[in-house]
């Protein structure tokens, strides 16, 4: 295992050195794949039961010792949408090993070439524009540490195609039963990717902090989870105005963060803010258990511009 990984670094590094900087390469990785985790804000890396949001969070794989399976399907604007399917194998005192693979775009898109006339009736050229994302990814738990590995690999479809890659590291620390703290560096070796044209492009890491807080109300019969996810602390790609240590109000308001209520009856109820200045990225939810190994999780986010998005997630546990 550290031989690969010395590969893959010294890969980067060759990639780096020949490459363009630019502000989003390999950025699909950043879609909020499951229900749950796009329920509570998007808040994905303190949410450690949420299967579908693996290429976002694999840190959750620690927390898994059951065969599982996930199926995730998202519905954009203008016909867009993700879908994804994902496995978790466990490996007994080894940890978890899970698989995902995932596309993300449009099919069927209408378009004219330039210079040819207008056509008549629905006799148009159609073009179809993609983001395939493969992940492998390991996590064990250490005692109260937990400890995640994940390497994605991306193939863009657009006017031309390109492949990339981008390998994440994420750890977490239970404080209590109550309380779990993560962090995460995504592209800790960099993210590159490379066009037909021989273009290479790469991103620099960035790291990001998360913590969970649950509360039992047993009145109530049920657990109310507290949710909160920074934006990025490197801020490689972001605006300077939102560095932590410029301004951290801003930082602070451009986080997400969520709630979310777990009753004894196998429902849950969720919300959350995509970001917390930002009362119009609200998103709702709701999660329903109907049979012991069954997970179904719904998920619905506003945009200011833009229609609502829907997202529905369904996980399978095996013995």
């Amino acid at each position: 295992m550290p031989f690969i990984f010395a590969v893959i670094f010294l890969f980067f590094a060759f990639v780096s050195a020949n490459a363009e900087r630019v502000a989003g390469a390999n950025n699909s990785l950043e879609t909020v794949q499951g229900a749950k985790s796009a329920a509570v804000g998007g808040a994905a890396l303190p949410v450690l039961n949420d299967l579908p949001s693996l290429a976002k969070n694999p840190l959750q794989l620690s927390e898994l010792d059951k065969l599982s399976l996930a199926l995730t399907h998202v519905a954009y604007f203008e016909e867009t949408s993700y879908n994804g399917v994902v496995m978790a194998l466990p490996l007994r005192d080894a940890g978890t090993l899970g698989f995902a693979a995932s596309r993300f775009g449009a099919s069927d898109i209408p378009y004219i070439k330039e210079g040819e006339p207008l056509p008549e009736g629905d006799n148009y050229n159609t073009l179809n524009i993609s983001d395939w994302i493969f992940t492998t990814a390991w996590g064990k738990s250490f005692g109260k540490w937990n400890l995640a590995l994940s390497l994605h690999l991306l193939k863009r479809e657009l006017d031309q195609s390109g492949w990339g890659f981008r390998s994440d590291i994420a750890t977490g620390y239970e404080f209590s039963k109550n309380f779990m703290f993560a962090a995460i560096l995504d592209g800790w070796t960099s993210s590159a990717a490379k066009w037909e044209s021989g273009h290479f492009e790469y991103s620099s890491p960035e790291a990001r902090a998360a913590f969970r807080f649950s509360e039992p109300f047993p009145y109530f019969y049920g657990v109310l989870n507290m949710y909160w996810q920074s934006t990025g602390i490197l801020h490689s790609e972001s605006e300077k105005e939102t560095r932590v240590w410029k301004n951290p109000i801003d930082w602070f308001l451009a986080s997400n963060a969520g709630l979310e209520f777990e009753t004894d009856y196998s429902f849950s109820l969720r919300a959350g803010l995509v970001k917390i200045s930002d009362a119009s990225s609200l998103t709702l939810g709701a999660g329903i258990k109907p049979i012991s190994w069954l997970y179904a999780d719904y998920a619905f986010q506003m945009h200011s511009e833009l229609s609502s998005t829907h997202r529905i997630s369904i996980t399978a546990n095996f013995k």
